[in-house]
């Protein structure tokens, strides 16, 4: 069919760019908006688009093709079509208060008290605390809401991949419970399959690419952000994810990336990266220097997934006291100790990748030589931030009464 009926309440709809041109099915169904996830332009001049709203957004249908950065204006764009208005934009898994699912296909849904509990930082962050929402309040995205006003029709080139994709991320945001949110075994993956699997009980040839399945399930995982236009831009997981691609593509091609994310100088603003109770350092051998603490470690596995103790590398982040090196915009080379009175090799980079001696390839490469460093472990509520673990070293040589020099207690970032 040209165009499909997504099971619901909402009359939300899906289908090819053929639907277009059947211009009775269009008066038939009231569409009131078109999404259009392919470029396309309404002809404005026939009275069957007349005052329909339309919104055009230009991706094709690859793989490697970034969809995930439009799912909160695509998403913002069908809720307005149904509803008339985004009223309300709260984190996946959180009703407002005094709302329930929207359909009982939700009945899965857990209070919001229950709920709170397991709201990721990220959740809370993006949390806006409103009044409790009445049996009639415009606010409440449940049954005792305002009940749909408009009819969206979204549509790509052949109603499978892109458009499906659409649909499937406005579906997670809306009905959260409907695919599992309640549910803190779900993963990701079992969520979208869910979703998918609604959508194909309309529509049997909704088959989104895995490219896009993948970027559905990240959105899962960073809770659906739709505050805004450009919620997913401010996502920290987009951001690492959107890093790695330009790193992919530039080593592909034999050269160094564009631009380098260095992850200290980013958890500094990133306020999600919860402090552990303990933390390893890797210090200089020659100066104690720190060089890297625990958030920074890159997990490594040798062969057959098996920790390697006898490994010689530790891999790490790109962190900021790399930055003239990394900057240079060489392909691999060497890494020196930032100190500027040591200046001992370290380790090296590779932007490539390498295969390390236990049997297992690495890209980026940023390594640390074991041979090079020396292992510290603190137990001083450390985590992401050095200068917390090690500025209260003086503190503790003062205990053992051993003095530091003078200048000893100031740090550098890494």
């Amino acid at each position: 069919m040209a165009l499909n009926r997504i099971n619901g309440r909402e009359e939300l709809y899906v289908g090819g760019v053929f639907g277009l041109r059947r211009s009775q099915l269009i008066k038939e169904h009231k569409i009131t908006h078109i999404l259009s996830v392919i470029k396309y332009y309404l002809r404005a001049e026939e009275d069957v688009f007349r005052g329909i709203e339309h919104l055009s957004v230009d991706v094709d249908d690859m793989e490697d093709e970034d969809l995930l950065v439009y799912f909160p204006k695509m998403v913002r764009f069908i809720e307005k079509g149904l509803y008339g208005e985004v009223k309300e934009i709260t984190p996946a898994g959180l009703q407002p208060s005094g709302s329930k699912s929207a359909d009982d296909e939700d009945a899965d849904a857990i209070t919001p008290a229950a709920d709170s509990a397991e709201l990721t930082a990220a959740q809370l962050a993006r949390l806006k605390l409103t009044p409790a929402a009445s049996s009639s309040s415009p606010s409440s995205r449940g049954p005792a809401g305002p009940e749909p006003t408009g009819a969206v029709f979204v549509h790509c080139a052949m109603g499978k991949s892109r458009s499906v994709s659409a649909i499937i991320a406005w579906l997670l945001w809306k009905h959260p419970h409907r695919f599992g949110r309640s549910n803190p075994t779900t993963t990701p993956r079992q969520a979208v399959a869910n979703a998918l699997k609604w959508v194909r009980d309309s529509r049997p040839i909704a088959e989104p690419n895995d490219g896009f399945m993948s970027q559905l399930e990240m959105w899962w995982d960073m809770g659906c952000p739709a505050d805004s236009d450009d919620a997913v831009e401010r996502e920290p997981a987009y951001q690492r994810w959107l890093y790695k691609r330009e790193v992919e593509d530039a080593a592909r091609v034999g050269r160094a990336p564009d631009w380098i994310r260095f992850e200290d100088e980013e958890a500094e603003k990133d306020e999600e990266k919860p402090a552990t109770e303990s933390a390893v350092e890797l210090r200089c051998k020659k100066c104690r220097r720190v060089l890297v603490t625990q958030p920074f470690i890159v997990p490594h596995q040798g062969r057959g997934n098996a920790e390697r103790s006898d490994c010689p590398h530790v891999f790490i982040e790109a962190l900021s006291w790399m930055r003239l090196t990394l900057e240079a915009g060489e392909l691999e080379g060497r890494l020196a100790c930032p100190n500027a009175k040591c200046g001992a090799s370290v380790g090296r980079y590779a932007w490539q990748g390498f295969k390390c001696s236990c049997g297992d390839w690495v890209a980026p490469a940023i390594s640390l030589q074991k041979s090079k460093v020396d292992e510290v472990k603190t137990t001083s509520g450390g985590g992401k931030n050095s200068a917390a673990q090690v500025g209260s070293a003086a503190d503790r040589m003062a205990a053992l009464g051993i003095r530091m020099p003078p200048g000893g207690g100031r740090q550098e970032n890494l």
